[in-house]
């Protein structure tokens, strides 16, 4: 292998291993009780994303360095069976990934080929809500950079003005915290973690944080706008109940979901948010692995020349 491809071969590889090894660090530490803290949604995200973003700090802020720092920039050699294996499963991964993001993006497009022209347009609490004549209830936030919300004119129906009003309150809550764009990284996240049983308790964990948060943003703790937006909730579940499956039911839609635990929490007192996993031990960390790393450059450099000759 010439000097460029040996190098991607072993950026690829060193992803692969650093973002399996994280993989299993946090799969081991959710199951050993991360799993039982209140943690927001903001908090799950990070700890779902640890594998990929740590992998890809840490290759690219020590690996790469130690690499080009101590490797002859003109040497070539051959890599082991173990380097080519390592670096699969990364673009494995990664195609998967890409995969997963893929279908999400082609769902919403369909959804919304589905829903037909545009009955209309109305703007709810200052934002822009694209009513559609569908069977099913649909309230939801559709697509990810150009996020906009879609309703049916039957939940508009069904709800009054004040019940309504409250919903567009949480799907516009949903697009003030770019809830769509966090579900896109989730989904591209390419690392082991997707495969194992944490990551999937991730994310469903994530997505009900978000609707929670969402409800508490969109009401705050006035009595009458939770009593409204709790009973719009019912609403809108009696009609799906009532319907073929809801055609929102894809990954890149943020719709009404798990409606008895929203309900409950939108009846009882507003609580202040509690904080459980501290976002900023989890970037002291990071910032501590690269300042570690600077002077182990030649003990990198010394495992990734193993690597390389592994099996070979």
């Amino acid at each position: 292998m010439t000097f460029s491809v040996i190098l991607f071969v072993v950026l690829a590889a060193a992803y692969g291993l650093l973002s399996t090894l994280l993989s299993l660090a946090v799969a081991a530490a959710w199951r050993l009780g991360l799993e039982r803290l209140q943690a927001s949604a903001n908090e799950l995200l990070a700890v779902r994303l640890i594998p990929a973003g740590g992998a890809a700090l840490l290759t690219l802020a020590v690996v790469l360095p130690a690499f080009l720092v101590s490797e002859p920039a003109q040497e070539s050699e051959a890599g082991g069976p173990l380097l080519v294996a390592l670096a699969s499963i990364a673009l494995l991964s990664v195609g998967i990934g890409l995969g997963r993001a893929w279908r999400a993006s082609w769902a919403a497009r369909a959804f919304l080929r589905a829903c037909g022209p545009l009955t209309r347009q109305s703007y709810v609490t200052g934002r822009r809500v694209e009513v559609v004549d569908v069977a099913e209830p649909v309230v939801a936030v559709v697509g990810g950079l150009r996020a906009r919300i879609v309703a049916s004119s039957c939940v508009i129906s069904a709800c009054s003005n004040e019940e309504f009003r409250q919903v567009v309150a949480h799907e516009s809550a949903h697009l003030s915290t770019h809830d769509n764009l966090k579900l896109v990284l989730l989904l591209l996240s390419p690392d082991a973690l997707a495969w194992l049983p944490a990551g999937a308790a991730l994310k469903i964990r994530w997505r009900a944080a978000a609707e929670r948060e969402a409800d508490e943003n969109a009401t705050g703790p006035d009595v009458h706008k939770r009593l409204a937006l709790a009973s719009a909730l019912i609403k809108v579940a009696r009609l799906q109940a009532s319907t073929s499956p809801p055609i929102t039911a894809f990954s890149i839609a943020v719709a009404v979901d798990g409606v008895e635990g929203r309900v409950r929490g939108l009846l009882a007192p507003s609580l202040p948010a509690r904080r459980s996993i501290c976002l900023w031990g989890l970037a002291a960390s990071a910032l501590l692995g690269l300042v570690v790393g600077i002077p182990l450059y030649g003990v990198i450099h010394q495992c990734i020349e193993t690597l390389v000759a592994f099996g070979r």
